[in-house]
């Protein structure tokens, strides 16, 4: 699978986090377990100080600023009568025990706004120590990438891996789902086969063996190595991100997939086995 080209975040230090503190619990020992090197504090942060937590990716800055933190996505907390997914409240416990009562330091996103109005941002403690990388490491949250804000993709990635490689928080039973069992919009991760390769004048249309397509829009094609093309056809892939229902519209009308993720990055999916 390609590799993204990407900014490379500059990394220092080892360091621990024990579960007890994240309201976690550690995946199959007591001990507690190497992390990954954290990501540098940047020169150009800016102090602030959190007011409230709203969730484990999400908070309100005592100046008023509701921030959405760059390159993790945690569980979703229930609302309305409906359940919380797993680890949703463990990971708003760990970002609120990061963060309350202590100075913090803000780096904006090159994209710096959402259009629910949040600020985006990476998000640092008084030790220098990246709160995303932190919360990742405990596999609280997955890595995400959405340029153009990947400046420190290479370490949130790194931290995921290695709490999913040690089965802790959410990777003790990931919740990888088959296209079969796929049935409703939101962010998923999933495993199908790519069965076609599509280009378009504004996108590559990568179809799976289900109800899924990936969009993948020409103007992205400059985090890849190179264009995805026929290779890709008979090959297992993971995929993850937000899952658009199509339903309805003229696409399915005429044929076409249910559902659709948009591929902005290559940190969105991986080969799991050749043809």
């Amino acid at each position: 699978m390609a590799l993204a080209k990407h900014k490379k975040a500059s990394l220092w230090g080892a360091f621990f986090v024990a579960c007890a503190l994240l309201g976690c619990g550690p995946a199959q020992s007591d001990a507690p377990a190497a992390l990954p090197a954290v990501c540098n504090l940047p020169e150009t942060a800016q102090p602030v100080r959190s007011r409230s937590v709203t969730d484990g990716d999400t908070l309100r800055l005592s100046d008023g600023r509701r921030l959405r933190l760059i390159g993790i996505n945690t569980p979703e907390i229930g609302r309305d009568g409906a359940p919380s997914e797993p680890y949703a409240q463990a990971a708003r416990r760990a970002l609120q025990a990061l963060v309350e009562h202590q100075p913090l330091q803000l780096m904006l996103g090159e994209d710096a706004g959402d259009h629910y109005g949040r600020t985006l941002g990476y998000l640092f403690d008084e030790q220098g120590r990246n709160i995303e990388a932190l919360l990742l490491s405990e596999g609280l949250g997955y890595a995400l990438v959405i340029p153009p804000n990947d400046l420190l993709a290479d370490c949130h990635q790194a931290a995921e891996q290695q709490a999913r490689q040690a089965q802790r928080g959410l990777w003790q039973n990931p919740q990888i789902l088959s296209l079969d069992d796929l049935d409703s919009a939101g962010f998923q991760l999933l495993r199908g086969r790519v069965v076609a390769v599509t280009p378009s004048r504004h996108a590559l249309w990568i179809d799976l063996d289900g109800p899924l397509t990936l969009r993948l829009e020409r103007r992205d094609l400059g985090y890849f190595d190179a264009e995805p093309g026929a290779e890709l056809v008979g090959q297992q892939v993971e995929v993850r991100g937000w899952v658009i229902d199509r339903r309805g519209r003229q696409a399915v009308r005429d044929g076409f997939r249910r559902y659709m993720i948009s591929l902005r990055h290559p940190a969105q999916w991986r080969t799991i086995s050749p043809p």
